[in-house]
């Protein structure tokens, strides 16, 4: 019943429930690490004359300032137009043909031998100029990077749509040449 006094106080419960820990290993371990830390805050170094106290904080600092200037001297790989170039400049190739090879597919009429075939040759152009530049944020935030993406996108979305017979509207051919003049203008620029 509730007015019955338990067996065992609550202090007594409450403290069964609990796990008991043992504080006498962890203080020792506590203390042996406190002691080896002051041990090793010392580091002795043996030269010629003598021993040498050098400051853990000090031999840290200095391997560090070491190990930066050992990479800012190191010289620096060379780059032959072979092996990687220079990002900008290939990007400006790459986009100035693709460019090219638009305008070229562009101002071929309807049933001319060979559109079939540029066509062809744009799409896959087209495909990898986006997915080599689509995710580098350095490319994306150019202004000449926006109006060629918009122009092959709008010629792309053409072509998949209409197929490669349908001649390419008028209206829809100006704004893509407007805008790869305006691309070719800020590639000039480097922008």
């Amino acid at each position: 019943t509730w007015g019955e006094p338990h067996a065992r106080s609550r202090a007594t419960m409450f403290a069964a429930a609990r796990p008991r820990t043992i504080a006498r290993p962890s203080v020792r371990a506590a203390a042996s690490a406190r002691r080896a830390s002051r041990a090793a805050a010392r580091v002795h170094a043996r030269a010629n004359d003598g021993d040498v106290n050098v400051d853990r904080r000090e031999f840290v600092r200095n391997a560090a300032f070491a190990a930066l200037s050992a990479t800012l001297v190191a010289p620096r790989e060379a780059r032959a137009g072979f092996f990687g170039g220079d990002k900008e400049e290939k990007y400006q190739a790459e986009t100035k043909a693709i460019i090219e090879q638009v305008k070229q597919t562009l101002e071929m009429a309807p049933g001319t031998e060979g559109r079939e075939e540029s066509i062809n040759t744009t799409r896959n152009m087209t495909n990898a100029w986006v997915a080599k530049y689509r995710r580098d944020n350095k490319t994306t935030g150019k202004p000449s990077y926006g109006q060629v993406y918009s122009a092959l996108n709008a010629v792309s979305g053409h072509f998949n749509n209409f197929g490669t017979k349908y001649p390419f509207p008028a209206k829809r051919k100006d704004r893509v040449f407007a805008e790869f003049e305006q691309a070719e203008l800020l590639l000039s620029r480097g922008r």
